[in-house]
């Protein structure tokens, strides 16, 4: 993959900082913005965590990752080459790495209520359940039901994340607790392998929600 050609400006882009080792990513993940390309440098935007700006340092190198709807989670590694103090804080960084594509399933959950539906897999009398989201991610869902779902059993989820966009995939419960106050059933969702393509569209979805609430300064 040419990320010269691949990357987008504008797209957003997340930063895994290295450990001193250069090989196992810390657990915090940053958000930046891809602002300009020259000569084999990429320029980004000042990154941020939970709202506030993250330092990157010169000589350090970071795990950038990008997402491309129906193809997956990318990423490469890149040393960061200058810190351009202006109006905006910029930083220019040298990929070091080719891009490659990742099996990471460390997702960021998005808060937000979304019309959810679940129809248990494998039994001969058709149910649909409906429910609504506590929060979404690319690996599964919180959701509020009327009704309780066991354990373990396997249901095909239809997420309608916009009136233009509505999803179907499979996924297992794992959780599945009755709220003493309220009557209602908190469900955990972990969607199944084999949805890449619906995971995609997922996480593309969550990626622009998180835009929204940059600029609106929430997060």
């Amino acid at each position: 993959m040419d990320l010269f050609s691949e990357l987008k400006i504008g797209e957003k882009l997340e930063i895994e900082p290295l450990r001193e080792d250069r090989k196992a990513a810390a657990k915090n993940i940053i958000v930046s913005q891809l602002l300009d390309m020259k000569e084999d440098k990429l320029y980004i935007s000042s990154p941020i965590l939970k709202g506030l700006p993250y330092p990157l340092y010169v000589g350090n190198r970071v795990k950038v990752i990008f997402l491309r709807e129906d193809k997956g989670i990318y990423s490469f590694v890149a040393e960061i080459k200058k810190k351009v103090q202006a109006r905006l804080t910029i930083y220019v960084i040298e990929p070091i790495s080719e891009a490659e594509k990742t099996q990471r399933r460390i997702f960021y959950r998005l808060d937000i209520t979304r019309k959810v539906t679940f129809k248990p897999l494998e039994q001969d009398e058709e149910i649909i359940i409906e429910a609504a989201t506590k929060d979404i991610s690319g690996g599964g869902i919180k959701a509020i039901s009327k009704k309780a779902i066991a354990t373990g059993k396997n249901v095909a989820c239809t997420l309608y994340l916009s009136d233009d966009c509505v999803v179907t995939l499979q996924g297992n419960v794992v959780r599945c607790v009755v709220d003493t106050n309220t009557g209602d059933y908190q469900l955990g969702i972990s969607f199944l392998e084999g949805n890449d393509g619906v995971r995609n569209r997922i996480v593309s979805f969550i990626f622009e929600k998180q835009r929204e609430l940059r600029k609106k300064g929430l997060i």
